[in-house]
């Protein structure tokens, strides 16, 4: 996956309403475990980049699965090389996954 299929899979996460029925709100949450999966393969890669003094990705995995003690936890990232377009992936106060444009 290259970033511009990521920023794809980003807008089309966010153009999904949640609260609309149940199975939106399955879509979302698989569209959102692809994006992380993808994020953890193209950090690997060297693809994009994360704010230096973040806990990483893997913590938020840690936080999804253990609900821990953090009520919200975001990691910074951006095309290698390139922060003008800046993202934010994590877990939103009501325990919900996001992967939206920095704001």
């Amino acid at each position: 996956m290259d970033f511009e299929e990521l920023e794809k899979d980003i807008d089309q996460l966010n153009s999904i309403y949640i609260k609309a029925n149940h199975k939106s709100r399955e879509r979302y949450y698989a569209l959102y475990n692809q994006i992380y999966e993808n994020l953890l393969k193209m950090e690997s890669e060297g693809i994009i980049e994360l704010e230096a003094d973040t806990k990483g990705l893997g913590y938020l995995r840690e936080l999804q699965i253990n609900d821990g003690p953090e009520f919200s936890y975001t990691v910074h990232f951006w095309k290698k090389d390139d922060k003008t377009k800046r993202y934010r992936v994590g877990v939103c106060i009501r325990g919900i996954p996001i992967c939206k444009p920095d704001d």
